[in-house]
């Protein structure tokens, strides 16, 4: 009968880990290029960007301008008009790409 270690489960899910960061930054990666380029409703992929922030900040750091804009309020009531959009497309295009294994440690 084969046993795991503690370090191996550990291991193991240091690799979960890891692995969850680096698809949670290749998804906000081509959420932003969405932004970036104007391609997409701005709202909506402003929205999922958000959620991702709040399960996964701690990988997303990168991302806190978008949700610091003076006057936007992820968590609270958004009017979507051409301003909104600018200034979602303008700060998203601030922040530098989003590399997949950036910020990803195996602490």
């Amino acid at each position: 009968m084969k046993t795991t270690s503690a370090k191996g489960a550990v291991m193991k899910q240091v690799r979960k880990t890891v692995r969850r960061r680096i698809l949670c930054r290749e998804r906000a990666e081509k959420l932003l290029e969405s932004l970036r380029t104007g391609t997409g409703n701005a709202y909506e992929r402003y929205r999922a960007l958000y959620a991702l922030w709040c399960s996964n900040n701690g990988a997303l750091e990168e991302l806190r301008p978008l949700f610091r804009i003076p006057g936007i309020y992820p968590d609270g009531p958004l009017s979507v008009t051409e301003e909104f959009n600018e200034r979602v497309r303008v700060v998203a295009q601030q922040i530098p790409p989003l590399d997949p294994n950036s910020k990803v440690s195996s602490r």
